[in-house]
C-alpha cells in the first residue's frame, strides 16, 4: 500500500472515531424522520459526487457506472450533487452538508496512480449523512480500465453491504372498538321513592331489582341509539289510618308488581383511554305485567288490578365501558320519573316513581367497521 493511501485511510479513521464521540456536526437533528432523505418512491436518496483526480475520462466513466451501479440496487436513489466550479472536495471526508441537503447518503472518491506505471486505483467512501459519519471506504487496483468498469457494480454492492439500517418495529395501531351492532345483558338494582300526586315529597320508598337485555345501533363513531327490554319490579308499603266499625284502625299494607320496561336511548360514546363513557338520554315506557300482588299485617293476601296513566317516563344517565375478553363490560347510573300516575284500581292508591338506578353489565359486538349509509367516521 502506498503512503498516500496509508495516509487517507488513517484521516477516515481518526474521523470516524471523533464522529462516534459525538463530533460530527448535526445538522439533520430535527429533520422528521420518514421524510427527509427519501424520494417519492421511499428511496434512500444518495448524493453521488464528482469524483477527485487528473484523469478526465477515466473520471467521466465511472462517475456514470456508479450512478447506475447505485440505481440497480433498488432501494437507493442516485443524485448528482451539484459542485460549484473551484470548490475542493476532499474525498475522505464527509461532504459539506449544504451540497447534499436532501442526501440520506453520500457517495465521494477519486481516481489515483499506483506504484506501478499503468496501474491505477479507484478509492470510493460511503457517508450517513444523518450524522456526517463514515460507513465504509474500499478501494479498486486496476490496470485495464474496461475490466474496471466490469468490478464497479460489486464494489458499489460492497460499500452499501455495510449500511446496517435499524428494524423498527411497527407498534400496531391503538384501535378502538367500533362495531355497527352491540348486544348486551345487564343487571341491577334500582331505589324506588312514591309520591302520592298531592304529595311533595315521597310516602313511600324500597329497592327493587331489575334486568334485561339492550341492543345499539351505532350512527357514526360519536352516537348511537339504544333500545332496551328489561324485567323490574315496584314494592310499595302503605301505612296509615283506616276507618272500621271500631274507629281508625292503624294499616300495613304492602303492593307488589312486576313490569316491562322499554327504553329508547340516545347514546354519545367518548374514549377516555381504554375507556368509553357514554352520557345517555331518553324515553321509556312501562307495561304492567300481570296484576299487584296485596298483603297486609294481618296476612290477608290477595291480587287486584293496577294501571298507568301515562306510561311514558323520562331517563337520563351516564354509562362507562372498558374492553373485557371478547367483548365490554360496562357499568351505569340513571335517574328515571315517571309522566303518569300508577294506580291500584280497587284500593284508590296513586302514585308516581322517581328512580336511581345502578346496574352493571356485559356486551358483544358486531358487524365491526361497517359504516351506516350517509354516515362518515368522526374519530
Amino acid at each position: 500500500m502506498t503512503g498516500k493511501r496509508r495516509f487517507l485511510l488513517l484521516r477516515a479513521a481518526l474521523l470516524t472515531a471523533l464522529c462516534v464521540l459525538g463530533v460530527s456536526v448535526p445538522v439533520f437533528a430535527q429533520v422528521p424522520e420518514n421524510s427527509w432523505g427519501l424520494d417519492y418512491e421511499g428511496k434512500a436518496i444518495t448524493a453521488v459526487l464528482p469524483l477527485a483526480g487528473d484523469e478526465t475520462e477515466m473520471i467521466r466513466r465511472f462517475h456514470g457506472e456508479i450512478m447506475e451501479s447505485v440505481a440497480a440496487l433498488g432501494k437507493y436513489s442516485p443524485r448528482e450533487a451539484y459542485v460549484p466550479a473551484g470548490t475542493r472536495l476532499p474525498t475522505d471526508m464527509p461532504p459539506i452538508p449544504s451540497l447534499v441537503s436532501d442526501a440520506r447518503y453520500a457517495l465521494t472518491g477519486g481516481v489515483y496512480p499506483g506504484e506501478l506505471v499503468g496501474e491505477y486505483y479507484l478509492q470510493l467512501w460511503l457517508w450517513d449523512m444523518a450524522g456526517s459519519t463514515m460507513i465504509y471506504t474500499d478501494d479498486l487496483v486496476y490496470g485495464d480500465m474496461d475490466e474496471a468498469i466490469e468490478s464497479v457494480p460489486g464494489l458499489v454492492e460492497w460499500l452499501f453491504s455495510h449500511i446496517h439500517e435499524k428494524s423498527v418495529e411497527e407498534t400496531p395501531a391503538d384501535v378502538w372498538p367500533d362495531p355497527l351492532f352491540i348486544l348486551g345483558a345487564r343487571a341491577g338494582i334500582s331505589q324506588r321513592w312514591y309520591v302520592k300526586p298531592n304529595e311533595r315529597s315521597p310516602g313511600a320508598s324500597a329497592p327493587n331489582l331489575e334486568g334485561g337485555f339492550s341492543g345499539a345501533l351505532r350512527l357514526n363513531s360519536l352516537f348511537s341509539v339504544q333500545l332496551e327490554l328489561f324485567l323490574t319490579g315496584d314494592t310499595l308499603v302503605y301505612r296509615g289510618l283506616e276507618d272500621s266499625s271500631s274507629g281508625p284502625v292503624l294499616k300495613n299494607k304492602r303492593y307488589t308488581n312486576v313490569s316491562l320496561e322499554i327504553p329508547v336511548l340516545c347514546k354519545m360514546n367518548f374514549r377516555v383511554g381504554k375507556i368509553r363513557l357514554s352520557p345517555l338520554a331518553g324515553l321509556y315506557a312501562t307495561v304492567p305485567l300481570g296484576e299487584t300482588n296485596y298483603r297486609d299485617k294481618e296476612g290477608t293476601a290477595d291480587t287486584v288490578a293496577w294501571s298507568i296513566s301515562n306510561p311514558l317516563g323520562l331517563t337520563a344517565g351516564l354509562e362507562g365501558a372498558a374492553p373485557c375478553g371478547p367483548g365490554m363490560i360496562f357499568a351505569g347510573l340513571r335517574y328515571g320519573a315517571d309522566f303518569g300516575v300508577m294506580s291500584i284500581d280497587s284500593e284508590e292508591r296513586e302514585y308516581r316513581r322517581n328512580m336511581v338506578s345502578l346496574y352493571v353489565g356485559y356486551e358483544f359486538g358486531f358487524f365491526e367497521g361497517k359504516r351506516m349509509p350517509g354516515f362518515e367516521k368522526t374519530r
